[in-house]
């Protein structure tokens, strides 16, 4: 398990420098540094380390465990659309502030980066497959058309 905790250690290091890489350029220096703070939490750290660099299969109770960490992570950081789900049977949300909508973004454009090098051109986009408010839908479209715009140039 030791080795499963380096593992999960160095990759979320590597995800919140490539996080902060995508945030930086937004100016949102508090959220690229804070993001994802809550992976070194023992709820969320070990679960995640058995789950994703465990060599061995995980049990029923090790998955439910698991399961667990996803929904504290996911409620305790604004950038996941699930923090602001109030109704997910009908699909209900609030609003997103436009800088979570943001680091959302650098979030998922941060995993074609490999310790802060260069973003490869990325189509991640998961805005059709979460339950967002319309607003922030639409806000999180052109986002999404800003970056794409973005990487065209570089």
């Amino acid at each position: 398990m030791l080795k499963a905790c380096w593992r999960n250690f160095l990759y979320i290091l590597n995800h919140k420098l490539n996080v902060l890489v995508e945030c930086w350029k937004e100016g949102l220096y508090i959220q690229g540094i804070t993001h994802d703070i809550s992976k070194f939490s023992p709820k969320e750290f070990f679960p995640y380390a058995k789950k994703f660099f465990s060599d061995g299969e995980l049990s029923a109770e090790d998955e439910m465990i698991w399961k667990y960490a996803w929904l504290h992570h996911q409620n305790k950081n604004k950038h996941h659309a699930e923090y602001w789900v109030v109704d997910p049977q009908n699909k209900t949300a609030l609003p997103m502030p436009r800088k979570y909508l943001i680091e959302m973004v650098c979030d998922w454009r941060s995993f074609s980066r490999k310790w802060g090098r260069k973003v490869k051109q990325s189509k991640l986009d998961l805005t059709d497959k979460l339950v967002l408010h319309p607003d922030s839908k639409r806000e999180l479209e052109l986002i999404m058309l800003r970056k794409r715009e973005e990487d065209k140039l570089m």
